[in-house]
């Protein structure tokens, strides 16, 4: 069997600060992060680095969603495709791999990174504030219509790691479920009944994400959902 495995390119951890965007009142976020000292180990326990922060712990963080990894790939690809210079954690990512992306990594996927064991959990949910943060229009819109979402990791293992360290996967359950595969079938849910009733079945699918996913099947939900548009106000507007 190959060798699946990934450098990591960087990592990013952040503290809650208020975001003006103009458009919608200041709102509590950490998703600007700062880059890691790539000689720094960084302790990650089962919420993630000990390091980052959340400025709504009610749709971001936990358990399930404890790291989020995104792939320079996808940098490479809107750059190339749609002329977009994205800074370095655009999408308020933990850890920005190289070689991997998410037709490459499956739901229920344990990788190995220095002392922390992860379980991939979900895909990431792309919502109104990657436009918001980046103030690129339609950004969020984009990441959902090319389905390059990135994905969440839960932590098996709890340790230390550095940006040094690789990601190698070490058990695979569920092949058939790539991030990629699962993206598709949520956001063409009319189309992909019998895909979507499928990955209901994956054990290690995050308890949100069901839910989430089991809403848009029941609805045949398509495309983006009200809170991933930019013109979307959230309940403190």
């Amino acid at each position: 069997m190959n060798v699946i495995k990934t450098n990591i390119k960087h990592i990013y951890c952040g503290t809650v600060e208020e975001i003006n965007d103009g458009k919608r009142k200041q709102y509590p976020s950490a998703y600007r992060k700062k880059k890691i000292d790539p000689h720094k180990r960084l302790f990650i326990n089962n919420l993630g680095f000990i390091d980052d922060m959340q400025g709504d712990k009610v749709n971001h963080g936990g358990a399930d969603k404890a790291v989020c990894v995104y792939s320079q790939k996808y940098y490479d690809f809107f750059k190339k495709t749609y002329s977009l210079e994205l800074p370095e954690c655009a999408f308020g990512e933990n850890i920005t791999i190289l070689d991997l992306d998410d037709s490459d990594v499956c739901i229920g996927d344990r990788f190995q990174c220095g002392e922390v064991i992860f379980e991939v959990s979900q895909p990431r949910q792309p919502c109104w504030k990657i436009s918001s943060v980046t103030g690129i229009k339609n950004l969020t819109s984009l990441v959902v219509k090319e389905y390059k979402t990135g994905f969440y990791v839960r932590v098996i293992q709890e340790g230390f790691i550095a940006t040094d360290d690789t990601m190698e996967l070490i058990s695979r359950n569920y092949p058939e479920f790539t991030i990629e595969f699962v993206n598709q079938c949520s956001f063409n849910a009319k189309e992909n009944q019998e895909n979507i009733k499928e990955i209901l079945t994956c054990d290690k699918l995050a308890k949100a994400y069901y839910e989430s996913l089991l809403k848009r099947y029941k609805y045949k939900e398509h495309g983006i959902q009200n809170w991933q548009e930019d013109e979307y106000l959230s309940n403190n507007d």
